[in-house]
């Protein structure tokens, strides 16, 4: 009887600890707060309410063009929409205002389409706008909306 019980409180620790994902302060002794990883090697953007909004992931490429992934309130997962292009506005340090256009990018390993993609590339260089700070103005994903939405990105390392 007595091994049983012992079995029983191993299985309740085991079945109790700290997951990947703990959303309140109990469980940051045990190794601390999760963080969200980037799944492209890029820098996250949270997107409304930590754990019921989105993410972006975003970098830059081999030839330098800005990425901009769509991902899932814990960054684990593409989220596709339907939108065709966003619109990034870029200040300059003059004032004036550039548009980028970030194109859905199709891939046939994936599935994605253009209207059904996850990611979306700038069709040339970003390297003059770097340090980059701007804004994207309007995403949907699924039915909720994201205006105005503030980037910044410092470079890849």
């Amino acid at each position: 009887m007595k091994i049983l019980l012992q079995i029983f409180f191993v299985l309740s620790l085991l079945t109790t600890g700290c997951t990947e994902h703990v959303h309140d302060e109990s469980c940051q002794s045990h190794g601390g707060p999760h963080v969200h990883q980037p799944l492209m090697g890029g820098e996250l953007l949270p997107l409304g309410k930590h754990g019921g909004g989105h993410n972006l992931e975003i970098l830059t490429d081999e030839t330098d063009r800005l990425s901009v992934y769509i991902l899932d309130a814990h960054a684990e997962n593409f989220v596709r929409i339907g939108q065709p292009k966003l619109e990034l506005l870029i200040t300059e340090t003059n004032g004036s205002t550039t548009v980028l256009g970030l194109d859905a990018v199709a891939d046939t390993a994936t599935g994605e389409t253009i209207g059904d993609s996850s990611h979306f590339r700038t069709s040339g260089s970003v390297t003059t706008y770097l340090p980059l700070a701007g804004t994207i103005k309007h995403i949907q994903i699924g039915t909720t909306e994201y205006n105005q939405t503030s980037i910044t990105l410092s470079g890849n390392p």
